[in-house]
């Protein structure tokens, strides 16, 4: 379980939240649980302020409490909308609800209990949970605030109570120094790689709240401060200060796109808002006049694919589907020492060794989570464990958006032309569906995975079975029913299975998509996540290309990072 919490400085408007929705799902594709502590979007708690110095002429603490905490609910209750549209799993908790009790004055009171089990079992559904920062209630019910900057109290508050493994305040700036870097450029301060309590509590409280430093060392708790997307935080706890003169900072990647459909304009628009992190060098299409709304990259767009993929930018994103263009666009690539992402599962079923294998030969990367379940990280999960330890034994999912859309619609009475309709206005089936309702679109998925863990599966042998055929030849009494992808050892297959209403994939509504893995040692991993539209998808590849970022910037901080005790 990890604890984070994003302050104002990092959510400047409603956009920004975003931010925090792919670094949620940086660290729940990697396995963690997530507490999500929210700060109000920027400037919203002054503008509450001074909405109620100007209403009215002399309110009350508590009057005063109530309103400016709102910023906080409104941030938390946008944030859970942003996680849904991204197809990521989780759930919005009031203070109220969790029972986080505070006391002392309403407009700096000090949390002092909280009841964990609402918080427990959301995360055992859920995975991901949200909470208001700065605020609380009383004793007696009423809504109170933890003082200027109390969102960090929040999180250092739940992170004990709930014996989080790891807490971490994401910040604007990149670790703990001794005053704010920005107001202080001319004579930058000293970062801290490491800061004891007593050190942190002698910055100016600009960075971090001293009351959050307080608590923490109170309860000998120890917690990060750093960056979105970050990996070297500044570390607070009871150890020895330690400064360093190495920034935790990524070095501008440029990206090169081919495809601008839909999720080609979807990653493109995320990475638009990184601009720290990534820099458009090229893009292709079939047809560039399509894009000239696209003012940013307009120039840059081009109809020749392979001119772009082979341009030698840092990594290239295919996003044309298909398999034909798109094979010679990874081909040129990679042989360009290009990494290459791609969410295209029908090519990587067709070429996963020979992709893998040039990858190795040029020392680049060839990543594809999103080819696999949408947001739902089924790569990562089967990945998370030692296969000599915990070796996968079988993979079960509904692993198609799109067919699981037309499968609940056809539930309720609707006609099968009708459902179609619907998913493609909606953006969840293609302008021609027939691999997603056939099954072959999920027989690719379960090659993919077949692949990453090493086992030959003879795709001919598979058995699949179409909905379209299905409502045609059967009795739809079988309801409820989901198209089911089955992976092991002895072979892979795609049928319509009738489900417990109840159980995880019984629940599973409209485009979302769930895997079942079961792994040596008997244990069993769920995963969970919209499987089709244009942000699922997006988002998914956006995180390959954030993790690829990672690891370009911790293999430079290898070579680079020196410590002044």
């Amino acid at each position: 379980m990890i604890v984070l919490k994003f302050g104002g400085s990092v959510l400047l408007d409603e956009q920004r939240l975003r931010i925090a929705v792919h670094e949620i799902y940086r660290w729940r594709r990697d396995g963690w649980r997530v507490i999500a502590v929210v700060s109000a979007l920027a400037g919203r708690t002054e503008d509450l302020i001074a909405k109620c110095a100007l209403s009215f002429a002399n309110p009350s603490d508590q009057s005063k409490a109530s309103l400016i905490a709102s910023g906080e609910l409104e941030s938390a209750s946008l944030l859970g909308v942003h996680l849904d549209r991204a197809g990521i799993p989780a759930v919005v908790l009031s203070p109220a609800s969790i029972q986080l009790v505070a006391e002392g004055d309403p407009l700096d009171s000090t949390p002092v209990k909280i009841n964990r089990s609402k918080i427990d079992k959301a995360l055992s559904i859920e995975g991901v949970v949200i909470i208001p920062g700065f605020t609380a209630i009383n004793e007696s019910g009423s809504t109170v605030t933890l003082g200027r900057g109390g969102s960090d109290l929040t999180a250092v508050f739940l992170a004990h109570n709930l014996q989080a493994d790891r807490c971490r305040l994401i910040k604007d700036i990149d670790g703990l120094y001794e005053s704010d870097p920005v107001r202080n450029s001319l004579t930058p301060p000293r970062r801290f790689g490491y800061a004891s309590y007593l050190d942190a509590m002698q910055t100016d409280g600009t960075i971090i709240q001293h009351k959050a430093v307080q608590y923490a060392e109170s309860n000998d708790l120890e917690f990060e401060l750093g960056r979105f997307n970050g990996l070297r935080p500044t570390r607070i706890g009871s150890g020895l200060t330690i400064y360093t003169d190495s920034p935790d900072r990524s070095e501008i990647l440029d990206i090169a796109i081919c495809g601008l459909g839909t999720v080609g304009r979807g990653v493109l628009e995320l990475i638009e808002q990184l601009p720290d992190l990534f820099s458009i060098s090229g893009a292709a299409c079939k047809t560039p006049s399509k894009h000239t709304d696209l003012r940013g990259i307009a120039d840059c767009i081009s109809d020749n694919a392979d001119l772009v993929a082979g341009s030698g930018a840092r990594i290239v994103l295919e996003l044309i589907g298909g398999t034909e263009t798109a094979h010679h666009v990874v081909k040129k690539a990679l042989d360009s020492q290009s990494h290459v992402i791609t969410a295209n599962k029908a090519l990587i079923a067709q070429r996963h060794d020979e992709f893998h294998e040039r990858a190795h030969e040029q020392e680049v990367t060839i990543r594809y989570s999103a080819s696999v379940g949408g947001v739902a990280p089924v790569i990562e999960a089967i990945e998370s464990r030692s296969p000599e330890k915990t070796p996968v034994c079988s993979v079960r999912g509904v692993l198609n958006g799109t067919g699981n859309f037309v499968l609940g619609a056809l539930e309720t009475g609707v006609g099968l032309e009708e459902t179609i309709k619907e998913a493609q206005l909606q953006g969840f089936a293609e302008a021609d569906p027939s691999r997603d309702l056939d099954g072959y679109d999920s027989l690719d998925k379960l090659l993919v995975v077949a692949h990453r863990l090493g086992w030959s599966v003879n795709s001919k042998q598979a058995e699949v079975e179409s909905i379209s055929d299905w409502v045609s030849n059967t009795d739809q009494s079988r309801f409820p029913v989901r198209h089911i992808a089955t992976l092991n050892k002895q072979g892979a297959s795609v049928l319509i299975e009738a489900v417990d209403p109840s159980d995880e994939f019984g629940i599973l509504k409209d485009e979302w998509n769930a895997a079942v893995i079961e792994f040596g040692d008997g244990s069993i991993q769920v995963v969970k996540g919209k499987g089709a539209g244009k942000w699922p998808t997006s988002e998914s590849v956006f995180a390959d290309l954030l993790e690829l970022s990672r690891e370009i910037t911790l293999a430079n901080a290898e070579r680079e990072t020196t410590y002044v005790s």
